[in-house]
């Protein structure tokens, strides 16, 4: 077997085991049984669930930025594939937030967001770091609030509806200030 099967294999077993048990209470053992390997090879791979968990959401990131710079070649709208990327990826993002692991995403969300901006909007390779920063913080926070409220009650909003509620709020924002 090669290394991305075992490590796909290791990895959706500890999605199929988050379903029916808390993420504190998981062992590798548990994770080990549901893959159908050993804890010595999970461990040749994995130091521990956190890891493991890591590795899922670096794999859901790098699917979403392909899907991100796709949609910026193309003038796509970003934040509608980006709220149907969650949406296709609901019962992954669910169970994080099931288990209060959110905020192992938020990071690389941040980075992704980083990058929309530069290309999105020339100028802000002008701004100064403090300013790019806030801005950055203000806009993954944003989205990210909006996921986890979105989360809360079970995305089931279509995707445009998020977005659209996304847009009305900046722009009711915009005309306060």
């Amino acid at each position: 077997m090669k290394f991305d099967e075992i490590e796909d294999y290791i990895t959706q077993s500890l999605l199929i085991v988050m379903k029916d048990t808390p993420f504190e209470k998981i062992t590798m053992e548990k994770v080990a049984q549901k893959a159908g390997v050993s804890r010595r090879t999970i461990y040749r791979y994995f130091e521990n669930k956190v890891q493991i968990l890591n590795t899922i959401f670096r794999n859901i990131v790098k699917d979403y930025a392909k899907k991100i710079e796709t949609d910026l070649s193309s003038q796509g709208n970003v934040l509608i594939t980006s709220f149907q990327f969650i949406l296709d990826n609901a019962d992954i993002f669910i169970l994080a937030y099931k288990n209060n692991l959110l905020d192992n995403i938020n990071e690389a969300i941040n980075q992704i967001v980083k990058d929309i901006v530069l290309h999105q909007n020339k100028d802000a390779q002008n701004w100064s770091k403090k300013y790019f920063d806030c801005y950055i913080s203000f806009t993954t926070g944003g989205i990210y609030r909006l996921l986890y409220e979105w989360l809360q009650i079970g995305a089931d909003k279509d995707p445009f509806e998020v977005f659209e509620i996304y847009k009305n709020v900046i722009q009711d924002l915009d005309k306060k200030f």
